[in-house]
């Protein structure tokens, strides 16, 4: 008698376990942009597993005008490799680069010296059409002739 009803407290106690581990999750919604009325932000992340898996990177991206092109490329400037300053643009009348900068790790006071950062790059669209942008990574006293990865965005403005 006394087993049953510890078989029956048992199974009491973990019928709501079991519930709960057989939950699943809901489904993660694709990456869309971000609409804001008629404008449209593009995000383009490219981590190191991209980079190691294909060192140059070919993308084709629509924007709307009025929009924009949010570009995070993983950068580790303490190697001496760093992404080029300026991205090259072929139709700079089509879109142009507004922003720049290196996002460092958070650090905790965990000592990260050396870490890997953001390189973070905004791009206006300003008229519809279609341009080439092109970034390099590189130790820049090399001359930029032994880039080590370099990304290619073949853009299309609507």
């Amino acid at each position: 008698m006394k087993r049953n009803t510890f078989l029956i407290l048992v199974a009491i106690l973990l019928l709501p376990v079991l519930a709960f581990g057989c939950q699943t999750e809901e489904p993660a919604t694709p990456d869309t942009p971000a609409l804001n009325g008629d404008e449209a932000t593009v995000t383009l992340e490219l981590g190191y597993d991209d980079f190691t898996a294909q060192a140059n990177i070919t993308k084709d991206i629509e924007i709307n005008h009025p929009g924009s092109l949010t570009v995070t490329l993983y950068s580790n400037p303490t190697t001496g490799f760093q992404w080029v300053e300026a991205a090259e643009v072929s139709q700079s009348e089509v879109i142009e680069q507004v922003s720049h900068e290196f996002v460092a790790p958070e650090s905790s006071g965990d000592g990260l010296v050396g870490a890997p950062g953001k390189d973070v790059r905004v791009f206006d669209s300003k008229q519809a059409g279609s341009a080439i942008i092109k970034f390099s990574y590189g130790r820049p006293w090399e001359g930029g002739e032994k880039d080590a990865w370099t990304v290619t965005l073949n853009i299309t403005v609507k």
